[in-house]
Parts: C-alpha cells; structure tokens; sequence
C-alpha cells in the first residue's frame, strides 16, 4: 500500500509531542470480513502495531469449498484466529449472544481495541455499549454518537433540530403504531406492567414520545411490543398520507439500521406495502421478539444523485474531507464512486463553457453547503472518530438522507485525494500527516482527544473506486463461480481482493478460491488516481482492459465496469448521472443483447464476400483478422457497449443518415484490437491475441498508409482516399505510371471488406443505445423505451436469460439459499394443489445478503413441490423446484423461423 510507518516514527521520535502519540501499544481484534479486513492487515502493519487478530466464522467454509478466509494465506498471527458460528446471528438473541462471545473472546486474549470496519456491528449502539463496558476501546464512533446519529430515525430528528433539509416522511412508524393501541398515559403503563418493563410517564413529552421510549425499552428487555401487522397497517395510513400530496411518487421503506441496499424497498402501490414491510424486516433480520423493527418511510425522490461528506471528528472539532459522488448504484448497492472536491470543481469550472460551466459552479456551491452542514452535524453529535454525512442533491438543492457511523467500502476514494496534517499548536514546525483513515481511526481511538484539529492536505486531483462483485450481466448475485486465476496489479493499481491474489509462496502459483454465497456480493475494490476526472477514468479504463480474472461458473460485474467507464469516456467524463441511471443504461446494453443475439457474423461475412467477387481472395485472407474481434465483442454487450459510448463521434460518424467512417477503417480495427486486450504481446498465448498472420496484414497496411502521409503530407483519411481516385499524383509515385497503379491497388486491396466494422455503430443506432447522451447540463438523456420502468426491466432480460425450463417446471434462476416462507413463523409462500398468477412470488432465494423473491413467469398450478420442509438448503441455478400444469402452454419458435430472423437481421445491418 505504500503507507509510511507513522506509528514508528512516533515512537523512534526525539520530539516528547510526536512520540506521545505512538500506537505501537495496540493490540486489535478485527471482527468483520470483506476487503477491508486484508486492508486493516495491511496498515495495521505499516503502522507498526504490536498485534491484531481476526474473528472466523463457520460460514467461511460450509456451503461451498475452497471458500476459507483467503487472509489466511499471509496472517501474521495464526494463534490469534477466533472461530464463531457466524458473525452477527439470525435475529436479536442470536445477535446478544455473538455480542457477548466477542467480548469474551477480546478480554480472554487480552485485546485492547475492536475493529468492525464497515461490516455488520460497525454502527451497532448495542455492540460498541458491550465493549465499552467491558474496558475495550473501539476503532470507531462510541456508542453515544451511534445512538445520536448512526440510527436513521434519530438522525433525521437530529437533522431537522440543525435546519438541515431532510426528505419528507415518517421516521417513528413504530411509536405511531403503538399509539393506535395505547395513546395515553394510562394505556402506556398498563402495557409496561404487562411486559414487566420499568416505565414511567414523561408530561412534558408527547404520546409518540413516551411510547418511543417504551419501546426502546422493550428492545433492551428483549420483548415484543408492536407486531409485525400492526407495522404493516401503520406504513399504510402513511403512505396514503404522502400519495395524498405527492401522487405521482413511489416510497421509500429504509430500516433504522440498514446499510448497502439491504433492509430497503421501494413501493408504488397499497397492495406492495405489506410484503415490502416484510422483506425490509427479513432482511435486516429484525423478524425474531424484541428486534428494534423501526424503519423510515419517506418520498422516494426518482430522479437524483447520491453525494456523501466524509467526516473525521475528535468529539470537539469535526472536519470535512471533501465529498464523494456514489450515483451509480444498482440495487441499493454502489458501483462507481468518484471523488467530489473543492479543487476538482475548480478545475474543471475553468476548463467548461457554457451550461456545463453554470452546471460546475452550482456543484461548487452545493458542495460548500453539504461540508458545512456534514461539520455542523457531526459537531452536534460529538463525532469522535470517522463518519460519512449522506445527502440526495436534486439540481443545487440538497436534502440529508442519513448518518452512517461507521468507515465506508468507498473510503479509499477520499485518501486519494485528501490527507489530514496535525500540527503541535505549541510548536507550528512539529507535525505529521495521516493519509488512511483506517489509521486515523486507530489514532483517534486511543490518542482522540489529544488531537489537535487537523488541516486537509491535497494528494491529487481526482480518486475512482470500482466495486468488483459476484453478479451477472444484468447486476444479479451470482455464487460460487470458481477463480482460478487473476492478473497481477497493474502499475497505479490499488486492489483490495480480500487476500484472493495471494500466491502460493513455493511455486508463486494462485490459489484457487470459491465465491461463496453466505455474504455480501463484493469480491474486491479496485482504486486508482489522476490529476483529473477524465485522467483518473482512462487510468481506470486501463486497468480494466488489461485484466484477467478467470474461473469456472465465475460471473462478475468486471466487464459492466469496463464498458461503463469507457462510455463515460466516450460521452462526457464529469457526466451527472443520477440514481436511476444503471436501470436506464442497463435497458440500452439489454437492447443491444437482444439485436446482437440475431447477428450472424459468418452469414455477414459471406454477405461481404458474395458483394465483391472479383476480390473474393483479397477479402477471404481478412476473415480471421475481421471476424475475431468481431465475435468477441458481439460476444460481450457490455464491452460493445462501452465501445459504442467511447468511440461514437470519433471513429464513425453519421452523414445524411448513413454511417460512414470519420477516419482509416484500418485505424477504427486497430482501436478495436486494442479495447479488447487483444494486442500483439510476447507473454499472450495466440487465444489471446491477433494472430501472427493477421497483425503482419494489418501492420503492412498501416505502413503504408504512414508513408502516403510521409510523402504527400496529408492526415485526413478522406483526402488519401480522393488522392487515389484522382490522377497520378507525383508526390506518391514521381512519374512511373506503374507504380502509381500498383498504390492505387494497395490502397484498394487494405480496404476491401473492412465496411464489415459498420456493424457495429449500426447495432447501437438499431439497438436505440447511441440514442444514450449527455445533454449540455451534464445531465444524462434516456430514450423513453429505457427510462420507463417496465420496457426497462424487460430488456435488461436479456442479459441474464432465464434458465431453460420445461412449461411443467419452476427453476431457480440464480443459486444461492432457499426458502419457501418469508420468516419461520410464516405459512409458505406456495403449497401442492394451489393456482398462482404470473408475477407471484413462489420462493425466495438468499444470496449475498440479499433476499430475491422469484416471481412466477407464467400461470399454472403447482403440482408437486421438490423442496419440502428445504428451507435453508443451499440450492444451484436451474434447479427444479416445482413440478407444475401451467395454464396454457407456449410454443417455442421454430428453427426456419428464427434462421429467417437472423437472416433478416445480419442483412439489415449489412
């Protein structure tokens, strides 16, 4: 990682101010999983720690093989590995008793501090209470903070006291829905006497008030006070509060505690209120008595961006590190993440014009406010370590979402730009500069309110995060893909891979690693630099291009990076995408799946031989050297995609309604070559790369088109193209007629059949994916088939085609855990002998944290289910599991009718 060892130059110091603040003492209990674990490992040993150890949950290795902790490889402390059944319980008393083994775990081995990094207890009040009353410290906000903030409902409260703008919605649906039982002093206190709870009534607070603070105390005592119905009957009478003023808008369900797209739905109609209740629940696994089942409901605000505020406090001061900008998400889950600065803003103000420029200026004054506030919001809760101040920006407006109190997966977006340099305020030329905040949090942890508040320091311009995850074409968790193989970093390449690419230390082999379904879909973090946006993309573009991660079933969102960045790119580097951007995006790579999917490129290719029969030999010694990048890309949408995006306007144009070619065909091949990662290299196996033949034809031709220009001085490939239709020109050929023809011939023969690349912009106009643009605003423009919600999920079908399935079976259409029922106590979703709609929900499938419900594709009645009493099984993609009599049943289209499709289509384009 390249960090200096801080800690030690504390401790080998002569300076009594720099040494006091030595870290070396520390010994770490690290307690979630993920990247951040292998990076905690990381700095924890550049700064010098005396020891740290890791918790290992039984998880990492029953559902799939070769799944163990792959930190284990190069772990520094084999003594110090804590196994527990699994990191955080099903529900609140599994949740109690994890609690307490890690405490006994950290006080028997004698740990100082706990780590919890972004995962599952970081921002839990209850845990950090357990540690701070055993003795442990904590890397991480205290537990006063997190009850002030970390908790999405007193957050908002918290907001709106400081003037903050919050979106508009319910933040108590619980107390609410206690008051419709029990709304005065009276019925409060007889229901406290009823659950043995201490209670008292407070006159000086309301109804919704004393009731909040009866349940907060049924959650401590671990007793139920509001069921689930009740719940599901109060988020009613709220969401036809807010459809009375706002009709047209969905609503957002967000439980109190949630984080990543997880205990979150959105809803449209009364009829989904109760099951979105439900699944926010089940998947924040808050269904078991006593679970705090608080969740916010507010107006979902369709078209906006998400900008965060990085915040780092001692309890005293509170300072901003500059913004991050995470619209692009799927899911509820980020994808992209990109640094938002003061000085990014600044710079790129300087080099716009026009709506694009008045655009800039207005991010610069949002911005301001947003650090402002995040400050004054993190001064109010006493932020004693580092937090992130979450806000919607619609236009220049902003609203505040929430508070999470914890490190966040997109950390390293703000360590590449921003810095924090303390300075003795006795001594101005005693200083030192902390560049991660994971050893921010360290310092801060023990040394906190020692700290002088820091001044930020600029480290570059621009920072770009990428979240590599076990998913599909179409953003969907895929499990247990097998990686066999992965390329080294690349140079400026920051990789956190959990400790996948850890070698064999013997033979320097990779080790073989499964991606198990038991957690959260993110297998690394991929981070690099630049002095700008457009800089910091094509650095990441690169990176991208140039690896090679391999397996067996293995399916990863790699490919949607790399063709979203070079679209980016290709259409506008400091574009605003908003938060419904990747359904839209997603609809245009499903219409290009679609068209491509119609395309055959040998038929395409006898087409262009068929055109030209006189040349029919010239052409033939071209196919491979044509149609091998072609397959592959039509092989890949997204990678298409990301070609259409980056070189639309630079290596075609449309002219009168015709696409023809802005520059050499040959150029438009070699750029194609090149985007493919399939250039001439001595380490490539020939699979891998041109072939020798081919990059010999292609070689001789750029030649000579370099020594056309050489001798007449021309660069535009139209004016060598009218050179050779016109008379001898003695700049090429002096005066020898012969040589003059056999140019002419030259020129011919390089560009016979290379009109074959026009399929590919022509597949973006007749897909309607080059109809994808970014307007002067910086704002992205859909056509309407890709922004309506239903078009837009019916294309994005085709990425990820449903398994092949008999009209007398239901499959799973991913793998992952099966279950028949929303929660334990509930009946199951579907029996033998019942009649179900298309559109049902029939089962769920739990994969990486994520709860899908499978909806039925077609009417019918189940038969006979194959997954009695299952729930929990771990089951594959395309497994049976019902055996059902649909209510009518589909013809599948002919092989005559889709050889006149493709026909059809291929000649089209052609």
């Amino acid at each position: 990682m390249g960090t200096i060892s801080i800690s030690r130059r504390f401790h080998e110091s002569e300076s009594s101010w720099l040494s006091s603040f030595a870290l070396d003492s520390l010994k770490v209990l690290i307690v979630c999983r993920g990247p951040v674990r292998m990076e905690a490992f990381e700095i924890f040993d550049a700064m010098g720690i005396r020891e740290y150890g890791m918790l290992l949950s039984e998880k990492d290795s029953v559902i799939y093989p070769r799944c163990l902790a792959p930190e284990l490889r190069s772990f520094r402390f084999p003594g110090n590995i804590h196994r527990v059944p699994d990191y955080m319980g099903a529900g609140q008393e599994e949740k109690v008793e994890r609690i307490q083994e890690i405490v006994g775990i950290a006080k028997e081995n004698a740990y100082s501090h706990v780590f919890a990094g972004y995962g599952f207890m970081a921002e839990d009040a209850e845990f950090v209470e357990a540690l701070e009353g055993a003795g442990l410290g904590f890397l991480g906000p205290s537990s006063g903070v997190i009850r002030r903030a970390g908790a999405k409902d007193e957050a908002k409260k918290l907001a709106r006291s400081l003037g903050n703008a919050v979106i508009p919605g319910v933040d108590n649906v619980s107390a609410l829905a206690l008051c419709e039982r029990a709304n005065d002093e009276g019925a409060l206190l007889s229901l406290a006497r009823e659950h043995s709870i201490d209670f008292s009534w407070d006159s000086a607070s309301s109804p919704e008030e004393n009731a909040e603070s009866l349940l907060q105390k049924g959650y401590a005592s671990g007793v139920e006070i509001v069921g689930i119905d009740a719940l599901q009957s109060r988020a009613e009478t709220e969401c036809r509060k807010i459809w009375s003023d706002y009709p047209t808008h969905r609503i957002r369900f967000k439980h109190i505690g949630g984080g990543g797209g997880k205990g979150q739905r959105v809803v449209e109609k009364p009829e989904e209120i109760a099951p979105a209740v439900m699944d926010v629940l089940a998947e924040s696994k808050a269904l078991t008595p006593g679970s705090n089942r608080n969740f916010l409901i507010e107006l979902n605000i369709e078209r906006t961006r998400h900008n965060e505020i990085q915040l780092v406090g001692n309890g005293e001061w509170c300072i901003s590190m500059g913004g991050r900008d995470c619209s692009v998400q799927m899911h509820e889950q980020k994808l992209l993440e990109v640094s938002l600065t003061r000085e990014l803003l600044e710079a790129e103000v300087a080099r716009s014009e026009g709506e694009a420029r008045r655009k800039l200026e207005g991010d610069q004054e949002t911005l301001a406010r947003m650090e402002s506030e995040g400050e004054r919001f993190g001064e109010a809760t006493a932020l004693d370590s580092v937090s992130t101040f979450e806000c919607i920006v619609d236009g220049f407006d902003h609203f505040f979402m929430e508070m999470n109190t914890r490190i966040q997966v997109e950390h390293g977006v703000t360590e590449l730009v921003y810095a924090l340099r303390f300075t003795n305020p006795e001594d101005p030329s005693e200083s030192f500069v902390v560049d991660y905040l994971i050893e921010l949090m360290a310092l801060l942890a023990l040394h906190g309110d020692r700290l002088p508040r820091p001044e930020r320091i600029r480290r570059a311009g621009s920072g770009v995060e990428v979240r590599i995850n076990a998913t599909n074409a179409a953003l969907q968790p895929h499990a247990g893909g097998l990686i066999r193989g992965w390329s080294k970093p690349l140079e400026g390449e920051i990789r956190f891979d959990q400790g996948i690419g850890t070698r064999n230390p013997d033979t320097g082999s990779f080790v073989y690693y499964n991606l198990a379904g038991a957690y959260d879909s993110n297998v690394a973090l991929i981070l690099c630099r630049g002095d700008g946006r457009r800089e910091n993309l094509e650095a990441l573009a690169e990176i991208l291009r140039a690896a090679e991660l391999r397996g067996d079933d293995l399916q990863t969102n790699m490919g949607v990076h790399y063709g979203l960045v070079n679209w980016f790119l290709g259409r506008g580097a400091m574009a605003e995408p908003d938060t419904q951007f990747m359904v839209g995006y997603l609809a245009g790579v499903g219409a290009v799946a679609r068209l491509i999917g119609d395309v055959d490129l040998d038929l395409a290719f006898g087409e262009t031989l068929s055109r030209q029969p006189e040349s029919r030999a010239l052409v033939m010694q071209k196919e491979t050297l044509l149609l091998r990048p072609l397959q592959n890309l039509l092989a890949d949408p997204h990678g298409l995609a990301g070609f259409l995006g980056r070189f639309d306007g630079v290596l075609w144009e449309q002219d009168s309604g015709e696409l023809v070619f802005r520059g050499n065909p040959l150029e438009f091949l070699q750029a194609l070559y090149y985007y493919l990662n399939l250039e001439e290299t001595d380490t490539k196996p020939p699979s891998e790369k041109i072939w020798q033949q081919d990059a010999e034809l292609l070689q001789t031709a750029l030649e000579f088109y370099a020594d056309i220009e050489a001798r007449t001085g021309l660069r535009e490939f139209s004016e060598v193209d009218s050179l050779f239709e016109g008379p001898q020109d003695a700049r090429v050929a002096g005066d020898d007629p012969e040589l003059w023809q056999q140019c002419v011939a030259a020129h011919r023969g390089h560009q016979l059949g290379l009109e074959l690349l026009l399929l590919i912009p022509r597949i973006g106009v007749r897909s309607g994916f080059l109809e994808i643009t970014v307007d002067e605003g910086l704002g992205v423009c859909f056509p309407e088939r890709f922004a309506n919600a239903e078009s837009a999920a019916e294309l994005a079908r085709a990425l990820a085609p449903p398994p092949k399935a008999s009209s007398d079976e239901i499959v799973t259409p991913m793998g992952g855990t099966f279950f028949a029922r929303e929660a334990p106590h509930l009946p199951v979703m579907i029996e033998e002998g019942d009649h179900f709609e298309a559109g049902q929900p029939l089962f769920i499938i739990e994969v990486m944290k994520m709860f899908n419900k499978v909806l039925a594709p077609f009417a019918g009645t189940v038969i006979e289910s194959l997954m009695e009493d299952s729930d929990g099984s771990v089951v594959s993609k395309g497994q049976r599991i019902f055996r059902i009599e649909p209510d009518e049943r589909l013809e599948e289209e002919s092989e005559a009718a889709r050889t006149a499709r493709v026909l059809e289509t291929t000649r089209g384009l052609l």
